[in-house]
């Protein structure tokens, strides 16, 4: 009598959909899928399946390795660029908000295993994000984290034009500017008396004794910013 043997398929801890997300969106064949499970498993998710499995930990380490990534990536893309430039820009990649736009972008949501209901996770999609990529560093290691990072969503999803013109400083532009050529500037910030909703200021960027760019914004800070960025055009 002949025997056959069969090897017993190992059961997937995760759904064939999930796996092609992973493939297609990050790059990523997972070794231990118990991680990527644990990655989108939000802490409210509790209450249903009566375990103590949650995301938290790998969101923690997601959160160090994507900082570290992004700064590795704009380091490698301004080589002359510095110090205080790259840290603005890095914190603007990496903040809650622009996080959760990525993690929606790429359809991150739809995996995300939470209890429903409820509209008091804002940052949901961003923190699931940072746990996942804790999954794949852990996982993988950081040489494959990182290419994975830089390759499917630093460089096709990341508008920097935007971000960097977001980011810009126009008073400090402007200040160093007209240091350079000697010139004296100052600001002359107002409240508008006869805006009706709410407190709106307006501020003059004044050189030389000369108005040279006015703005208004909701506070003296952007006031001055947008009376600056009108001085340098």
């Amino acid at each position: 009598m002949i025997k056959f043997l069969f090897k017993k398929k190992k059961l997937s801890l995760i759904s064939d959909s999930f796996k092609f997300f992973l493939k297609n969106k990050l790059g990523i064949v997972p070794k231990d899928e118990a991680l990527y499970l644990e990655a989108i498993t939000h802490s409210s998710f509790k209450n249903i399946q009566k375990s103590n499995l949650d995301n938290e930990r790998l969101e923690y380490l997601g959160d160090a390795f994507i900082s570290l990534s992004v700064a590795q990536y704009l380091f490698k893309l301004y080589p002359k660029k510095q110090e205080g430039y790259l840290t603005q820009l890095r914190s603007k990649i990496v903040s809650r908000e622009n996080l959760n736009k990525i993690g929606s972008q790429i359809g991150l949501e739809e995996f995300i295993m939470y209890q429903k209901g409820s509209n008091q996770y804002k940052s949901i999609v961003g923190n699931t994000f940072e746990a996942l990529y804790g999954a794949v560093f852990f996982d993988l290691g950081y040489e494959k984290a990182q290419k994975s990072i830089e390759e499917y969503i630093l460089k096709p999803t990341l508008d920097l034009d935007q971000i960097i013109k977001e980011n810009r400083d126009y008073k400090s532009e402007l200040l160093i500017y007209h240091q350079k050529k000697d010139s004296k500037i100052k600001f002359k910030t107002l409240k508008d008396n006869e805006f009706k909703n709410g407190i709106q200021f307006i501020s003059s960027v004044i050189c030389n004794e000369k108005t040279i760019g006015i703005g208004k914004g909701n506070s003296k800070k952007i006031a001055e910013q947008e009376a600056s960025k009108n001085a340098l055009i």
